[in-house]
């Protein structure tokens, strides 16, 4: 069955459990406890005027969604849907946040080999090619699907109640078992009007003609995150039920595991409000003594001397995730057709709390000069974005076509 409400998850029930006993630890206790139900009431009453005002549009609270832009997005919209959806739109349609909200992705083994997809199909995405995005998105969900569960079935063949999300917001009843009805709705008679559903079957099967729009080349983003999490769902309810029975030690460990998730949220929303993009250029007193300067300077001494070991340390978890112990070999195979005889660094723009660019003139052996924007995000050994005070690292992240095939050459000097 799916939720009627965010707070009728099992981990917000348990949680609440939870809160009893730790409200009878004393003052701490209850000022803890206080805290906690502020941040859990302010997540489920979010996720709720979500889906009462987008889930009748089929757009799906997933994960990767920030409590801080949806709750922007509810107040500025006031009651307005599809006011609601065209900043929703915008949100999706940012380059960078639309980069780090995929990042998870690698954490699933059957999406790994599928990311390059993603990738061809985000780039289509900001070129304009929304045809192309939709097309590619649905192949994704439709194989990851089939080759996730042991079943071999695609996301097309399955029921909506076959995609029940346990302890998941996803599993919300406006979430994505609803939203599944337009994904294999049937259309047999041709159609012009434009549309602006993800009509899987129409789409696929060529009866509906007039998709071509950033409405559901987002809502293709959209359902792909919310994919994912109904994986991630099915895989907590198989350890779930594997699980030790409950115990006053597993109570504390759910107890510090569910707190420190919401403080962390909590922690990578404020950064994120308050932070004030920068840009740092030779000669400013902060330029060389910036992370990502040294970061960056560090990785290319490492391509010039081809010390490619230490080049893949400093590539993003999800690579390593992908790639496991043959991410040197990756790494190797990436950089070595291309020799790096010197390097200048050029400018450092931190534009995100947890990411930024640095922009690099590169010279290669025989003398060629491109200039290359390495992005870099601030993140956890999860992939994770953090940003400062969090703990994590800066990481570079690699895609060979943005970085190396799509290097810009200078003009002959």
């Amino acid at each position: 069955m799916s939720y009627e409400s965010a707070r009728d998850l099992p981990s917000f029930l348990e949680l609440d459990q939870q809160l009893k006993l730790l409200r009878l630890l004393g003052k701490a206790g209850r000022e803890q406890a206080a805290s906690i139900e502020t941040q859990m009431r302010e997540l489920a009453d979010t996720v709720d005027a979500f889906y009462q005002l987008l889930g009748e549009k089929h757009w799906i609270f997933h994960d990767r969604l920030s409590l801080t832009a949806v709750r922007a997005i509810l107040d500025n919209a006031g009651g307005d849907a599809d006011q609601a959806e065209q900043v929703l739109i915008e949100h999706y349609h940012d380059p960078e946040r639309l980069k780090l909200m995929l990042l998870p992705l690698r954490k699933l083994p059957a999406m790994r080999r599928r990311l390059d997809l993603v990738d061809k199909a985000r780039h289509d995405y900001f070129d304009g090619r929304f045809y192309s995005t939709v097309h590619v998105l649905l192949s994704v969900m439709d194989g990851f699907v089939n080759e996730f569960e042991t079943v071999r079935r695609g996301l097309h063949t399955r029921k909506p109640e076959e995609l029940r999300a346990w302890d998941s917001v996803v599993g919300h009843h406006l979430g994505l078992t609803h939203a599944h009805k337009t994904f294999t709705k049937g259309r047999s008679a041709t159609q012009e009007e434009p549309v602006y559903e993800l009509y899987r079957n129409g789409i696929v099967h060529g009866s509906i003609l007039n998709y071509d729009n950033i409405t559901v080349a987002t809502k293709a983003f959209n359902r792909l995150l919310a994919v994912a999490d109904w994986a991630v769902a099915r895989e907590k309810e198989q350890r779930h039920e594997a699980e030790e029975p409950t115990t006053w030690s597993s109570v504390g460990r759910q107890l510090k595991k569910t707190f420190g998730a919401i403080r962390e949220q909590a922690e990578a929303d404020r950064a994120n409000r308050e932070w004030k993009p920068a840009e740092y250029l030779p000669g400013d007193e902060d330029f060389t003594g910036h992370p990502l300067y040294q970061q960056t300077h560090q990785l290319l001494t490492c391509w010039k001397r081809r010390n490619y070991g230490s080049l893949s340390d400093l590539m993003t978890h999800g690579l390593h995730l992908k790639h496991g112990k043959s991410v040197r070999s990756e790494i190797r195979r990436a950089f070595e057709p291309f020799p790096l005889a010197d390097f200048a660094i050029h400018a450092v723009r931190h534009d995100i709390a947890a990411a930024g660019t640095v922009l690099a003139v590169l010279e290669h052996s025989g003398g060629e000069r491109v200039t290359a924007e390495l992005r870099w995000v601030r993140e956890n050994t999860q992939a994770h974005p953090c940003p400062e005070p969090m703990p994590g690292q800066w990481r570079l992240v690699f895609q060979p076509r943005d970085f190396l095939d799509r290097a810009t050459p200078l003009p002959a000097e």
